[in-house]
């Protein structure tokens, strides 16, 4: 050993099982139940006990079902919470930047859970009416808020978004083997979206600042929109479309996949119903392989039963949303498939051979694309917008996993039309972060839901969000519960929030 140096053996990075993270998402999922138990003053020891243990069971069988994903280093889990704190911000949350005009319902709702002693119920015409609506995202930020006031309300809010957004990005990162193929996913999936730009040109209209309106009452949206706009429908849909992808690949038991999406209810019951077509999809696929066990029924079953209570809250006054057929006019709805849907599913279906997701995946997605915009629920688009995300996200997934095994990019390929395809699609992304970066910032506003709606959508119904109190079944709302009059500050906000041209 004279004069030999001894190398020091280089330490494996410290990781986080997969499982686990996933794990963690269920039970943040499920805690917002036994929260929302609470919002509606029904939240007595014989519900939260047994809905304690409830989740605690769920965690550890939803772990168990996660255990091929293996283990996350923790370097990668920090980069892409750091990837979804960056495009949060930047769409709005915190107001470091400018946020848009859903925002502006958003604060209001987040305002009123946090400064109304709950149960609360607005009167409205000498009627009781209930806040009711998918308010997942806010129960944790609204408590925070009662706690520690609005600046610890929205810093929570961001936080939790980051988590949930973040972790989700870290799980699909092991459908990835390496660090390029993986940056080359997320680059992919931040671009992926319709070819708006195209619609604007055939539509001859001319440019503005929000790129996805340019077919008149149609409209699927891009990945980064969902991001800045929506994110909590964002989260729920990205997380159906990845769980099948998952499960596909055989890294989640259909039961863990199955259990994740009833959880999603009081985020977005319109991803949830978007997620079903998935759900039988890949129940189907493992009935007809023999390999359907006692645990793939009954740990979604557990997850229902958690999420009973929330399913009746947003089924409350169901009769003031309604369900019916969209009416369609056939060429927008044509142009529409051909700008936003085709340039995606073309690909898929040739190269499906090469794809670990095979052709069930892209022809699932097309067959969900093609049907959704003829259905309506509520009073605007939002069902085709909100249940097309797992389809969109499955579609996204599938165009980064052809990119990243292309070898050869000099050589003509698919992967020089995809990668047209998104750079045409990025368009309207980089319109939105455009906008975040130059229109001013606005929060902090003061007046309720009624007037923050009123400002940019008073030509829709409120029935999406609330419930006259006769209509809500008695045992759904504790006894003790709050009247709210309806008093309003002569300003929403201390400056003007500008809409964005387009929206």
């Amino acid at each position: 050993m004279s004069g030999a140096i001894a190398m020091p053996q280089a330490q494996p990075d410290r990781a986080v099982g997969g499982g686990t993270v996933l794990a963690m998402i269920a039970a943040w999922l499920a805690c917002d139940q036994l929260l929302l138990l609470v919002y509606l003053g029904i939240a007595s020891s014989w519900l939260i006990i047994p809905g304690l243990v409830g989740v605690a069971w769920l965690t550890v069988l939803v772990r168990r079902g996660g255990a091929a994903l293996g283990r996350i280093p923790l370097t990668r889990l920090a980069l892409c919470l750091l990837a979804a704190l960056v495009v949060l911000v930047l769409g709005g949350e915190g107001r470091l930047f400018y946020a848009n005009i859903d925002w502006q319902v958003r604060d209001a709702v987040l305002r009123d859970m946090a400064v109304n002693r709950w149960p609360f119920a607005y009167v409205v015409g000498g009627t009781p009416t209930l806040l009711r609506a998918p308010i997942g995202m806010y129960l944790l930020p609204a408590l925070a808020w009662k706690a520690g006031g609005a600046a610890f309300g929205t810093a929570v809010l961001v936080a939790q978004n980051t988590i949930l957004i973040g972790s989700l990005l870290a799980l699909g990162s092991v459908l990835f083997e390496t660090a390029r193929a993986r940056v080359l996913a997320l680059l992919t999936l931040l671009a992926f979206g319709g070819l708006d730009i195209v619609g604007q040109a055939i539509s001859r209209l001319p440019m503005t600042d929000h790129l996805e309106s340019w077919d008149p009452g149609l409209q699927f949206t891009s990945m980064l929109t969902l991001a800045f706009w929506v994110p909590q429908h964002a989260f729920a849909g990205w997380l159906a479309g990845l769980m099948y992808l998952l499960n596909r690949t055989g890294r989640i038991r259909l039961g863990t996949f199955l259990a994740l999406i009833p959880l999603t209810a009081l985020w977005s019951p319109l991803a949830l119903i978007g997620a079903l077509p998935w759900a039988a999809s890949a129940g189907l696929a493992t009935l007809f392989a023999r390999r359907l066990s006692l645990a793939d029924v009954l740990i979604p079953a557990l997850a229902t039963a958690l999420v009973l209570p929330g399913l009746a809250f947003l089924a409350a006054a169901g009769d003031d949303v309604g369900l019916r057929a969209y009416p369609v006019v056939p060429v927008l709805y044509a142009l529409c498939i051909v700008v936003e849907v085709l340039p995606w599913v073309i690909p898929a279906f040739a190269l499906h051979k090469r794809s670990p997701f095979g052709l069930s995946a892209p022809l699932l997605a097309a067959a969900v694309l093609v049907i959704v915009p003829f259905i309506q629920i509520g009073w605007s688009i939002d069902f085709m917008m909100r249940a097309a995300i797992p389809a969109q996200t499955v579609l996204g997934i599938v165009m980064a996993d052809h990119l990243v095994r292309t070898t050869r990019w000099l050589t003509p390929g698919w992967h020089w039309f995809i990668a047209a395809m998104l750079a045409l699609a990025s368009v309207t992304g980089l319109h939105e972060i455009r906008r975040a970066l130059t229109l001013p910032a606005v929060g902090g506003g003061t007046c309720t839901f009624f007037k923050a709606w009123d400002q940019e959508f008073a030509h829709y119904p409120k029935n999406s969000y609330l419930a006259p109190l006769p209509k809500t079944p008695r045992w759904l709302v504790g006894k003790d519960l709050t009247l709210v009059p309806i008093r309003e500050p002569a300003r929403c906000w201390d400056r003007e929030w500008i809409s964005p041209s387009g929206a």
